[in-house]
């Protein structure tokens, strides 16, 4: 499979590239396949119902969207959050395609204050991953492309939304300074969380902020949310779940 990617975006480049890969991924995922490798974002089927209120945070090229726009439907709304301008105009394209109209852009990074970043497209082993692209740190990476963003606070952004059922947060390893500063927005909220918890400091943090604000850690299996030990949190692998006694 590498090595397809790598012929693929040698031949048309990267923008084309993104295209065929991201809307390949989309139909393969509508159409039931993947629910070995990828169990979560089938799983959204069991978590969004219609008229939710959604965020996707890190919303990449629309994989989430996509899915999140169709079960909440046109009585819900999907709040998508990209930094990365390509990324964007992906993501309308792909998110077109379920013909609600109920899904809204906001092109930033989130952070703890309102600035200019840099944003950095990494290559690992040859092989382009738009999905971990992030703010550019002093850690010993290859990036094939750079972008500059727009970093705001995130407890700002949303501070008009009037509900918020539920948020996807992904975000390679900053998902700690996020939730510290969107605080206010899960206080009011109470939404269900998922997300992606690369990194140990980064894990404990976030468990850390959301314990403070009534959060559970849980772990989605046979198409339900579990407990999961703090023996278990250091090492699983799969995305985590959050929710209050109010989920």
């Amino acid at each position: 499979m590498k090595f397809i990617k790598h012929i693929l975006y040698k031949i048309f480049g990267l923008e084309s590239y993104l295209k065929i890969v991201s809307r390949a991924y989309i139909s393969y995922m509508r159409f039931g396949f993947g629910k070995k490798k990828y169990p979560e974002l089938h799983y959204l089927k069991d978590i969004i119902k219609e008229g939710d209120i959604c965020i996707d945070i890190g919303a990449n090229m629309g994989y989430y969207s996509f899915f999140m726009s169709e079960y909440c439907g046109s009585n819900g709304r999907v709040y998508a959050v990209e930094p990365v301008p390509l990324f964007v105009e992906i993501w309308k394209k792909n998110v077109s395609r379920t013909n609600i109209n109920n899904a809204t852009m906001f092109q930033y990074a989130l952070g703890s204050e309102d600035k200019n970043v840099r944003m950095g497209m990494p290559v690992i082993d040859g092989v382009v991953h738009h999905g971990m692209t992030k703010v550019v740190s002093d850690e010993d990476i290859f990036y094939e492309k750079f972008f500059n963003a727009q970093m705001v606070v995130p407890d700002e952004l949303f501070k008009d939304i009037e509900k918020v059922d539920f948020i996807k947060v992904d975000i390679e390893g900053y998902e700690h300074v996020v939730f510290d500063n969107m605080r206010k927005t899960l206080s009011k909220h109470k939404p269900l969380i998922q997300c992606e918890l690369s990194g140990n400091e980064n894990r404990k943090q976030v468990i850390k902020i959301l314990q403070e604000l009534g959060y559970k850690p849980y772990i989605h299996e046979d198409r339900q949310l579990i407990n999961i030990s703090e023996e278990e949190i250091e090492t699983y692998e799969g995305d985590f779940y959050f929710k209050t006694e109010n989920n």
